[in-house]
């Protein structure tokens, strides 16, 4: 079931055993050689996943970050059957909710709209994957012309226990259009620690280029960062002044380094 997010929190509590989200799999595909991915091209137009990393703009430059890229326009129209199948990850010992995020990115056009199937397996053997129900099927974009990157979540908890477990991308159905860029595909799972933290809760939200952060406790700082890593923001915050005025910033998606006494939490958001 997918999961629509406006808030995010984070709880922890302290000196008692807690579910803690621990990183069971990341991949930003800055290495584009897009290690442990395997890539089928099913329609045989020899144009799949995993061509180019990047898709360049017109006048120089690059319309997105990093990512797998499938194109259904290549200076010729294609109809794209491409399929990324994962490395495999383990979720043996995962316990609680277990959580898929990834983001996508369509071209800011009125013919922005690309197919896209998500699928779960146990098994690497593209025989099997390909008789499987996928988790969800959706055409991302809308014709807005806006070509803003989208975050999804999905609740991958009914593979607890799994030794192997793979993501499986399918875009296809849909021709002459443009791309399809998969970024910040993440596994997160809950595990159970007895460790000491401290209590905190956080949250945020963004709305007419205000992004306004709450917390539990006071907060100190946030800075801003693209997804290279540059810093485009550093504020002072205080209980009285928890908005940052984010309007000048390009749209796109950001991190947020938010310090609350000698604490730091991190989150994204996407600016639009």
């Amino acid at each position: 079931m997918k999961k629509i997010t406006l808030m995010l929190f984070a709880l922890i509590a302290s000196f008692t055993m807690e579910a803690q989200n621990e990183m069971i799999y990341f991949d930003d595909f800055e290495d584009d050689t897009f290690p442990g991915w395997t890539f089928y091209d099913e329609d045989g137009d020899e144009n799949n996943w995993g061509d180019i990393n990047q898709v360049p703009a017109q006048g120089g430059g690059f319309l997105t970050l990093p990512s797998l890229v499938s194109r259904s326009w290549q200076l010729s129209p294609l109809t794209p059957d491409n399929w990324a199948v994962s490395p495999a990850f383990d979720l043996s010992s995962a316990s609680g909710e277990i959580d898929l995020e990834y983001v996508t990115q369509v071209t800011a056009a009125e013919w922005d709209e690309e197919k896209c199937s998500l699928y779960v397996s146990t098994t690497a053997d593209f025989s099997v994957i390909q008789g499987l129900t996928p988790l969800v099927t959706e055409v991302l974009g809308y014709g807005g012309d806006t070509g803003i990157p989208v975050t999804h979540n999905y609740d991958l908890s009914a593979f607890a226990g799994e030794e192997t477990v793979y993501i499986v991308f399918r875009h296809f159905d849909y021709t002459d259009k443009d791309f399809l860029a998969i970024d910040y595909v993440k596994v997160e799972a809950e595990t159970l620690s007895n460790n000491e933290f401290e209590s905190v809760e956080l949250s945020h939200f963004y709305k007419a280029g205000q992004l306004t952060i709450q917390s539990s406790f006071n907060l100190n700082k946030v800075s801003l960062y693209t997804t290279l890593g540059q810093e485009v923001l550093n504020k002072d915050l205080n209980s009285d002044n928890t908005s940052v005025n984010v309007s000048s910033l390009s749209t796109g998606l950001y991190i947020a380094k938010v310090a609350s006494g000698n604490q730091v939490n991190t989150f994204k958001f996407v600016k639009q």
